[in-house]
């Protein structure tokens, strides 16, 4: 070879080296921000679920409060009418109370029906129940048509039992909120 073959060689593959230096600096630099972007779509998808988390469970401890007071209305109400049902006094008013506080209550559970998880909805539907087969026994008694057995001591045990799974359902929706361990329930 003579001096101006590796002459041109030589800057053959200096101006290869510095094109591909540059090539691979723009490969890497894409591949860097390329990753960045990456990166930073994860940080915002991560941030949307942990927002929409935030706001699930603020959704569930309205609808929970807002159950959790009207279905303890609603038994105190049922409660109060079968004190006036044994004082043998007027019953229209209280009779009037049971039913707005049935109307809320019964507003609050289609609500709950919607937002609540299964472990809780389990809870709610047996607060239901309690709460309708009270509601029936003391309209019943209230129209003086009772079924056989159905008496003021039997509602008055209704009740207590309403208490107990209202007592059951709060201790589910605390768990479900995490304000309280699920040992504790």
């Amino acid at each position: 070879m003579d001096s101006s073959t590796t002459g041109l060689l030589v800057a053959l593959v200096g101006v290869g080296g510095t094109l591909g230096s540059a090539w691979l600096t723009q490969r890497r630099g894409d591949a860097a921000r390329r990753e960045e972007r990456e990166h930073v779509e994860r940080l915002r998808l991560a941030d949307l679920a942990d927002r929409r988390n935030r706001e699930a469970v603020a959704a569930r401890r309205a609808t929970y409060t807002a159950f959790n007071a009207a279905a303890r209305h609603y038994v105190a109400c049922l409660t109060d009418h079968t004190h006036t049902l044994r004082g043998g006094c007027d019953t229209e008013p209280s009779l009037d109370a049971v039913d707005t506080a049935r109307t809320e209550y019964r507003q609050r559970y289609a609500e709950a029906q919607m937002i609540v998880p299964d472990t809780v909805l389990a809870q709610v539907q047996k607060v239901n129940s309690c709460l309708g087969t009270v509601y029936g026994m003391i309209a019943r008694i209230t129209h003086g048509n009772p079924d056989e057995g159905e008496d003021l001591a039997a509602a008055r045990r209704r009740i207590k039992e309403a208490w107990g799974a209202l007592a059951q359902m709060r201790a589910a929706m605390r768990t479900d909120l995490k304000v309280t361990d699920p040992s504790h329930d």
